[in-house]
């Protein structure tokens, strides 16, 4: 067993000291497989346990860890499960391949990408499939199961009907509900990371040997190394029945009189495609931009979800339905003034023919014309009388 190691990483402000061990145990084949290479580059470190078979186990995790590791940086949870997805394929079309040795093989796969998000928080995107745990452990010592084990024991334990010590001994523990290869859709989380914790990625080979409380221990040693090899020792102690793998890391503050190696990715002002900076440049540059935007990633604004292809789609139609309702919401107010236009019209032409009707001299029957009321009976006007005569001077009698 060879301690694996890319050297303490400075990124984020943080230094990041990695290290990996496997161990094929009692098999005569070691089916797992890690990577921790791949994170001076992408940030990416990734542990994979594989099944089907002797070779084809070992097969399955090699083929998972290439296509993940090929699938572009994992700076998203959709991304996260893209790269899940592309293993997927990888391992099914490569058992297709050869069905005769490899039909039916598969692996669980943990996926683990260090990213900074927009609001400047620096975290793991993690991914899991099948059994492969990641730990966490903070400074005040509590130790956190970040994810879960597809299988019906698990299962029990999220149920309350064992306790999680007890699922590598119970029914199920060693089958599989869900697997690269078969399918197997994957559980993704965002774990915060700051100076002072320390993470664990680990095979089933370890989860049998070592309750989780030991294994927060381990994690308190004073390097990444050092912890990969208590862990071997405690799992070779016990007598393991399994191959298993733990990768560890510890994550550091910025100590300036130390020299970890700076990562040579694109600096964090470079786009995709744009210069890249020397390994020597970044040792005595200011450490401020480093802190602020890191050195495994693209700046912020690339920190995005992974567009889907019906993106413009979505987006089209929804600018579409905008601009109907829009022009619905027009035409409905233009109905609404024309209406009380025409209202308002209506009920002046109304007031005219009043105030004409009141004007008219009355017709010859004394009466005002039908038409000058619009809806009223006709309006009797009587004239007065004719003056009586006047009366002759009565004459007096004559005697």
């Amino acid at each position: 067993m060879t301690v694996e190691s890319p050297g303490p990483i400075r990124a984020y402000g943080m230094v990041f000291d990695v290290a990996g061990a496997s161990a094929q145990g009692p098999r005569n084949e070691n089916q797992d497989a890690f990577t921790v290479t791949q994170f001076p580059q992408l940030g990416l470190i990734a542990v994979a346990d594989g099944m089907g078979g002797q070779r084809a186990g070992r097969v399955a995790a090699d083929t998972a860890l290439q296509a993940v590791a090929g699938a572009g940086p994992i700076r998203s949870l959709d991304a996260a499960r893209y790269a899940i997805r592309a293993a997927d394929e990888a391992v099914a079309r490569t058992a297709g391949g050869d069905p005769a040795k490899l039909e039916g093989m598969g692996c669980a796969l943990a996926v683990i990408s260090l990213v900074q998000d927009r609001s400047g928080e620096i975290g793991w995107i993690a991914a899991s499939v099948g059994d492969v745990r990641v730990i966490s452990r903070s400074p005040d010592g509590v130790v956190r199961l970040e994810t879960r084990d597809h299988t019906p024991a698990f299962a029990r334990w999220e149920a309350g009907e064992i306790a999680l010590d007890e699922i590598p001994d119970s029914p199920g523990a060693n089958r599989l509900q869900r697997a690269v290869g078969h399918g197997g859709e994957a559980d993704t989380v965002w774990i915060p990371v700051k100076a002072g914790w320390t993470y664990l990625l680990h095979s089933d080979g370890v989860t049998k040997a070592m309750r989780l409380d030991e294994l927060g221990e381990t994690m308190t040693l004073p390097s990444s190394a050092a912890a990969c090899e208590a862990i071997t020792r405690k799992v070779e102690e016990r007598g393991p029945d399994d191959n298993y793998t733990a990768v560890v890391i510890r994550v550091l503050p910025d100590d300036p009189g130390a020299t970890p190696h700076d990562a040579t990715l694109p600096s964090p002002g470079a786009t995709a495609g744009g210069p890249r900076r020397s390994p020597d440049e970044t040792v005595d540059r200011p450490r401020a931009a480093e802190a602020r935007r890191g050195t495994l990633n693209p700046p912020d604004d690339d920190v995005t979800t992974r567009r889907s292809p019906l993106g413009a789609v979505a987006t089209g139609l929804a600018v579409l339905a905008l601009a109907l309702g829009g022009y619905g919401a027009l035409t409905a107010t233009q109905a609404r003034a024309a209406a009380e236009a025409t209202r308002a019209d209506v009920a002046g032409m109304r007031r005219s023919m009043d105030s004409l009707a009141l004007r008219l001299p009355p017709d010859t029957a004394g009466r005002l014309p039908a038409s000058a009321v619009d809806g009223a009976a006709p309006a009797v006007v009587t004239a007065p009388p004719p003056a009586a005569p006047a009366a002759a001077p009565r004459t007096p009698a004559r005697p």
